[in-house]
């Protein structure tokens, strides 16, 4: 045990485990993926806490980059019961190696800044932040089922589908694992998908390592057929009939999708809401052009600067994506056709 934080056995992390699950759906976000650490789908992942049993703030984090698949290199998936405790945590020494690149994920909004202030510090910085809301079925009995067009049909991912939906989602996120990731979630989690009697994937959508749903997506020319509800109506049936989590990330600037997916049927989780940060150490910002920090505000007007986030920071959807009509006015940078 150190005085900084504490490793966690397997049957520590097991209990744990069980701890967490009692405190769903606002602790979904870390529960999945506690539960597919200690099912072997994420390994090379060490977990610590600040102290144990009674603690306040848990990571799980690489035992060594080489250790973790390309896709999760760098990471530090946070949980916090006291953004105050984590605040404190996150700088104690060893937690963080800040001579090397972090990605944050789980992160309360309210710690953001002490990360950049902590950057600047280590003459590191900050190079983007995304801010997410978490939205789940909270609802005792589940959503009613769509009837699916006659000439199309209602199935799920497989694995040579990969390569299409990293085509579709490549701009938003620069990734080199990104197809062995869509890979692996495809042949471990829960999936929808639509077809046409060729056989043609024309709309779908998946699940995250942190047990969210994401990347729904519908070719524009069947928006028309509501197929997005179809999908998304789907897919939470299967995970509520495991008795899992039915959720979501979606942007929280997204007014138009958020109205959406409350008119569906789904709620806001505010225990879930979180932030991803990506961190860049001194090293790294001398040897490579890092493209100066761009406001909130520019954001909206910058589509490049949306496209370059995190990995599983990728949001359930939006109008645009989804094909399900707006609420409102609404806009689309997730992805890219051309």
């Amino acid at each position: 045990m150190s005085v900084m934080f504490q490793v966690l056995t397997q049957e520590e992390t097991e209990d744990l485990r069980w701890e967490l699950h009692s405190q769903l759906p606002g602790s979904a976000k870390i529960y999945y993926i506690l539960c597919n650490h200690l099912d072997n789908l994420l390994t090379g992942f060490e977990v610590i806490v600040d102290q144990w049993p009674h603690w306040n703030c848990l990571i799980l984090r690489p035992e060594s980059p080489d250790l973790v698949p390309t896709y999760f290199r760098n990471y530090y998936m946070c949980h916090t019961r006291s953004t105050k405790d984590f605040k404190f945590f996150i700088q104690r020494p060893c937690v963080v190696d800040w001579k090397m690149p972090a990605i944050f994920t789980g992160v309360p909004y309210d710690v953001v800044g002490l990360i950049q202030e902590k950057s600047r510090k280590e003459l590191g910085e900050v190079t983007s932040v995304e801010h997410r809301f978490m939205y789940a079925w909270t609802k005792p009995e589940s959503p009613e089922p769509v009837q699916v067009p006659n000439d199309l049909q209602l199935t799920v991912l497989k694995r040579e589908h990969a390569e299409t939906v990293c085509d579709h989602w490549k701009h938003y996120r620069k990734n080199e694992g990104l197809v062995e990731y869509y890979r692996q979630v495809i042949e471990n989690f829960e999936s929808s998908a639509i077809v046409t009697k060729e056989g043609n994937l024309v709309a779908y959508i998946s699940m995250q390592f942190n047990g969210s749903m994401s990347n729904l997506f519908v070719d524009p020319e069947y928006h028309s057929q509501n197929l997005g509800v179809i999908l998304l109506t789907d897919l939470t049936r299967k995970l509520l009939a495991k008795n899992q989590t039915a959720y979501g990330f979606i942007k929280t600037k997204d007014a138009s999708f958020i109205k959406t997916c409350e008119s569906i049927g789904f709620s806001w989780v505010a225990q879930g809401s979180m932030s991803w940060v990506h961190y860049l150490p001194r090293n790294m910002l001398l040897k490579t052009a890092v493209p100066r920090k761009v406001s909130e505000s520019e954001q909206d007007e910058n589509c490049r600067a949306e496209k370059d986030l995190f990995l599983n920071a990728l949001p359930l959807s939006c109008n645009q994506c989804s094909g399900i009509p707006a609420i409102g006015k609404s806009s689309c940078v997730h992805v890219s056709l051309s």
